[in-house]
């Protein structure tokens, strides 16, 4: 019952601490009359916060914020999640210069960052050690099952985006999920999974820009839903694959003492 309640358990209840802030920090921007624009930032800082003070006062795991050490090594981990994130972001980013200038766009840089800052903190900083407790000696195992509560937690976009657009979502934060996962676990860099995430998020940019409080575009038909669910499921699979190379003999760290 310890061993649940310091691994699996606690893990649970991040998870669900998570959508519960979310939806926290979207009913104080309603109550309050706060712009619309700011609920998303609002969300991930209470987030933020909320998960540090947990993990301080309840988790107790240690996080690895950077490694400077071996760096050559790293990159050439980091390799499969980057040819990933690039070829998902370089048209994005080609569509973002070629967008003229606003000053809000300087904020949304900023909310960019702050998703996968707190995302990577929440999903590989402080749910990996934790499910590592009940998972000792199973380094594949604890990556995988982190990266199905990061996709999980995607569910929450039903409450405003169609099923349609979800589905391939929740496959795609899991593949994207057991890369930095995987790469976390053999680098103990969080800072390197950080600035990849925030670079795959950086086609919201243009999105916000465009339309901050209008998900109605945020949608597909069945049948596209279903062939852009295939291509992703295939790159979850690629994904493990990568991951159990990666990860193979490695023990993670789960108290700050070791």
């Amino acid at each position: 019952m310890k061993t649940f309640k310091r691994g699996w358990g606690s893990a649970l209840l991040l998870s669900i601490l998570v959508p519960v802030m979310m939806f926290a920090a979207a009913w104080i921007v309603k109550l309050t009359g706060m712009s619309s624009r700011l609920s998303g930032p609002l969300q991930d800082t209470l987030v933020l916060l909320g998960a540090w003070t947990y993990n301080h006062y309840v988790a107790k795991v240690p996080v690895h914020w950077g490694n400077f050490k071996n760096f050559g090594q790293q990159f050439h981990l980091a390799i499969p999640a980057m040819i990933l994130v690039a070829f998902l972001a370089v048209a994005k980013l080609v569509q973002l210069f070629q967008t003229p200038f606003q000053p809000v766009m300087a904020f949304y840089l900023c909310y960019v960052i702050l998703i996968g800052l707190t995302e990577e903190f929440v999903f590989r900083g402080l749910i990996i050690p934790l499910l590592a407790r009940s998972l000792p000696g199973k380094p594949l195992a604890t990556v995988l099952l982190s990266s199905v509560l990061f996709g999980g937690l995607h569910l929450i976009n039903t409450t405003q985006i169609s099923w349609t657009y979800v589905l391939p979502q929740i496959l795609f934060a899991m593949a994207l999920g057991t890369f930095f996962a995987s790469l976390y676990v053999s680098t103990n860099n969080l800072m390197l999974t950080i600035a990849l995430h925030a670079i795959t998020d950086v086609s919201l940019i243009t999105q916000l820009v465009s339309h901050a409080a209008d998900f109605s575009n945020f949608t597909m038909s069945p049948a596209i839903s279903l062939a852009v669910a295939g291509i992703y499921l295939v790159i979850f699979i690629i994904a493990i694959v990568v991951a159990k190379r990666q990860v193979k003999g490695i023990t993670i760290q789960t108290e700050l003492n070791d």
